[in-house]
């Protein structure tokens, strides 16, 4: 059949039927609204970038630029600099995990790296296991590649390890297939619970009694507010973990840097995919970020982070608290970038983004963090970006509109 290409709507015909089928983002239609001047977002999970130390990372680059040019401007190694992946490593030892600098492959941003984890493990109808609610990118990757994610409920402690194995056999008596578990174990996105260390290794054992990969996503690990950080779940269970780690949050997102540690027995595929990604990440910005860890000094822009992060947790806190209806309720995190926050019942936060944006603000509603629509009374804000006065002015804005909404029912 012939189809002109100049009509409307004949380019569809060429898209995949996975495309075709793929549901728009929440998080990105929120996005799209909030794009005006003047906004006070909350929606973003963009890091605070004010205290980088941008004159030094100005001479870093001038510095590779003079002695390194004709390298950082040429192709390079596929899975990534030795000096980034010997960095890598030692920052992973900071969660227990011990591994060579070899094993470790880089990737533009730990988003790629899972998507090209994914597209060596998953096939159409495979069910994905993710904590409820779960990051709308990572439900992104594994739904693009035609798997089917099953929530798994979670509490203060993180996800619960009795309802993952209850809802691993009723998968397999329904006869699918049941690939592996998606999870952020540090400060969750959107949720901000850490999974207790006792869980991890519960996590872990039922993965592998069950024949389950884990996919640890760890891009905020060592933003705990005070400084804590847990053991991650790969060294205990190595053979079955895709470890993703990531230098936009704790650094910055611009550069595009981020990686896996995969088990052993993967890395050839997953080297071979990214090849066919990507060829290989940008040497320039692997070499600028290299020239920056070489400094100890990160450490201390590290921790200014974690105390400016903790600053305005608590002005957002404090400041719902005063303008939020009653019976609103959120959670506790001691780190990371989310308050996760559950609405009074009658209230619906996807409904009332809209009118926040027209006065001002914006939040993410509940419903962009679960695929089976879920969420509808819960919102995610993010406090890492705006400054404090804007979390009083924005939060200000979203507890009228809550407030009305509640008085008019």
């Amino acid at each position: 059949m012939t189809v002109p290409l100049d009509t409307a709507l004949s380019y569809q015909c060429f898209l995949s039927d996975r495309v075709r089928a793929a549901k728009p983002s929440e998080v990105r239609k929120v996005f799209r609204a909030a794009q005006r001047p003047g906004m006070i977002s909350f929606a973003n999970g963009a890091p605070y970038l004010g205290g980088l130390p941008f004159d030094r990372l100005a001479e870093d680059a001038q510095r590779i630029l003079q002695s390194r040019a004709a390298e950082a401007f040429q192709y390079g190694a596929s899975d990534g600099v030795p000096e980034l992946r010997a960095h890598i490593v030692d920052i992973m030892r900071l969660e227990g995990i011990e591994a060579d600098a070899a094993d470790a492959v880089v990737t533009a941003g730990s988003q790629q790296a899972l998507d090209i984890a994914a597209r060596i493990t998953i096939n159409p109808g495979d069910v994905v296991f993710a904590e409820g609610p779960s990051y709308a990118g990572g439900m992104a990757v594994f739904t693009s590649y035609e798997a089917e994610i099953v929530h798994v409920p979670s509490d203060a402690d993180g996800l619960i390890p009795a309802e993952l194995e209850r809802l691993s056999a009723e998968v397999r008596a329904a006869g699918k297939t049941a690939k592996g578990l998606y999870t952020i174990p540090n400060f969750q996105n959107p949720g901000g619970v850490n999974l207790s260390v006792e869980r991890r290794g519960e996590v872990g054992r039922i993965c592998r009694d069950q024949g389950l990969l884990i996919f640890e996503d760890n891009p905020y690990g060592l933003l705990g507010f005070e400084g804590q950080t847990l053991p991650a779940i790969q060294p205990q269970f190595p053979d079955i973990t895709f470890y993703f780690g990531s230098f936009s949050k704790m650094f910055a997102p611009g550069l595009r840097l981020g990686w896996v540690l995969p088990p052993a027995a993967f890395r050839g595929e997953l080297v071979k995919a990214s090849e066919t990604a990507q060829l290989n990440p940008s040497v320039f910005t692997q070499l600028l970020m290299s020239a920056y860890l070489d400094d100890p000094a990160w450490r201390d822009t590290l921790d200014t982070y974690r105390a400016l992060y903790r600053e305005k947790y608590q002005t957002l806190v404090e400041t719902l608290s005063a303008v939020m209806p009653a019976g609103t309720a959120w959670n506790a995190p001691t780190g990371g970038f989310y308050l996760w926050i559950t609405l009074p019942e009658g209230l619906d936060a996807e409904q009332l983004v809209y009118e926040c944006i027209e006065r001002g603000a914006v939040y993410v509603p509940g419903t962009a963090f679960y695929t089976d629509g879920q969420g509808r009374n819960k919102m995610r804000m993010s406090f890492c970006l705006p400054t404090l006065e804007q979390i009083r002015q924005g939060a200000a804005i979203i507890g009228e509109v809550f407030r009305e909404a509640l008085a008019s029912r």
